[in-house]
């Protein structure tokens, strides 16, 4: 079992949680979850989302589940660049983005041994984020599942680089957002 540190429990506090349900295109039941929030820095010498707020809104279907970030706030500088962003299963801690733990891969929780999961879109949360010349970035990604996780307690962290489709990495840790999904908890892993 993970231990919630003080610190992330504060960055917790910082995004707010707003639930509905909702019926998905042809009366399929979808229940959505909305957070918004600030995002913490992962970064000692500061950067372009140092100022930044998210809001993530994340629908689960019968299908699958759609997630929509909106990055507002985001430094001027950074128009035009790419930004991988993904979902990871542990918390954000202020300076600190390995604590966010590995991105979330559902592979893993299927049994699959770790040298052997597919590291794809398929199988992980990933976001390209592109600020414009107002500081926001605004992307959506629909995944085959619902993630699960042992405590709920996950995050979604803002790397310096774009994704790289083969291997998934995307550079340093840049900013995180802190997620809660109580609904995610499992007592199976």
């Amino acid at each position: 079992m993970r231990r919630i540190t003080k610190a992330a429990l504060g960055g917790l506090a910082t995004s707010a949680l707003i639930f509905s349900a909702t019926q998905a295109a042809g009366g399929a039941p979808a229940t959505t979850y909305t957070y918004a929030g600030a995002l913490t820095d992962l970064q000692a010498s500061g950067g372009p989302f140092d100022l930044a707020t998210a809001l993530l809104r994340i629908t689960e279907t019968a299908d699958g589940t759609t997630f929509s970030i909106q990055i507002a706030g985001i430094d001027m500088s950074a128009e035009g660049q790419e930004f991988g962003a993904h979902l990871h299963s542990g918390p954000c801690v202020e300076g600190n983005g390995g604590m966010a733990g590995p991105h979330y891969n559902t592979d893993l929780l299927a049994g699959v041994r770790p040298k052997k999961a597919e590291i794809s879109p398929e199988t992980e949360v990933w976001f390209e984020l592109v600020p414009n010349g107002a500081g926001m970035a605004v992307d959506e990604t629909t995944v085959p599942f619902v993630p699960v996780d042992s405590d709920g307690v996950m995050s979604i962290v803002i790397h310096a680089e774009d994704t790289d489709e083969e291997t998934g990495l995307a550079g340093p840790r840049q900013a995180c957002f802190p997620l809660l999904v109580p609904q995610w908890i499992t007592d199976t892993i």
